[in-house]
């Protein structure tokens, strides 16, 4: 957001032809070329838009982007130098394989198995949006797209791709994670996550209900509420946890 100018393809170590999208006060876009670190060529094109909301934002990228695989970024996210051959190969091996998620480094504790593996529902409540490449042509040619009621801006709290995953799978594209590092996040500062208050379970709880349908998300608040006590214990108590999930998914938004 507010980027006021194109410093970030340098920043965030773009070796490869990159689209930003920059939510601020104006409505334009501007492309120009830029030399990578093996003095090839890029294209990058930046729109800036009035428009608001993370999913929006995703779904605005997916439309304008030419490339035949996409990979998601966050602007305080640094690539690997290697990270186009990585994914390119990655793609290669796995020819009918829509959708890849690799590792990050990440200030937030995310465990990855060592050994490649496919990607079914249980995998992707676990996977986060800058471990994602896909293939452009799959995701649009099935009207997939990131949901505009979750994700940072909405008000919501996060999960949208968690969702976008679930989505891709019930259209029937395969998913699989390689576990192959590309990229490290800093995650300095959220736009969503402000502590285990009530307000988090309470859209964790929503945001649960439209993954999983209203059965299965009152089995997860449980589950959530044991598994992560010793995380949200400093914030919350277990029992808040759990009845603010609950009234969560009953809400209607």
């Amino acid at each position: 957001m507010h980027q006021v100018d194109a410093s970030i393809v340098e920043r965030t170590k773009v070796q490869s032809n990159v689209l930003v999208i920059n939510q601020c006060s104006v409505n334009k876009q501007e492309s120009f070329e830029f030399c990578n670190s093996n003095s090839e060529k890029c294209q990058a094109t930046i729109i800036y838009t009035t428009e608001r909301g993370l999913s929006r934002s995703r779904n605005m990228a997916i439309y304008n982007a030419t490339g035949d695989i996409c990979l998601i970024c966050d602007d305080d996210e640094i690539l690997e130098d290697d990270y186009v051959s990585t994914i390119i190969q990655a793609f290669q091996r796995y020819p009918e394989v829509d959708i890849i998620t690799f590792t990050v480094h990440s200030t937030r504790k995310c465990s990855y198995p060592s050994k490649e593996k496919k990607i079914s529902y249980i995998g992707a409540m676990k996977r986060n949006s800058w471990e994602i490449a896909f293939r452009r042509e799959s995701i649009v040619r099935n009207n997939i797209r990131f949901d505009e009621q979750m994700g940072s801006g909405t008000g919501n709290g996060a999960g949208e791709e968690n969702k976008f995953l679930f989505d891709c799978l019930k259209k029937g594209l395969k998913i699989r994670l390689v576990p192959q590092l590309i990229a490290s996040v800093a995650q300095a500062n959220s736009n969503w996550f402000y502590g285990f208050t009530n307000s988090y379970f309470r859209n964790r709880g929503w945001s649960n209900r439209r993954l999983l349908g209203l059965p299965l998300a009152w089995c997860y608040a449980l589950y959530f509420s044991i598994l992560k006590y010793k995380v949200y214990r400093s914030d919350n108590t277990f029992w808040k946890s759990l009845l603010y999930q609950l009234k969560g998914t009953l809400e209607k938004r």
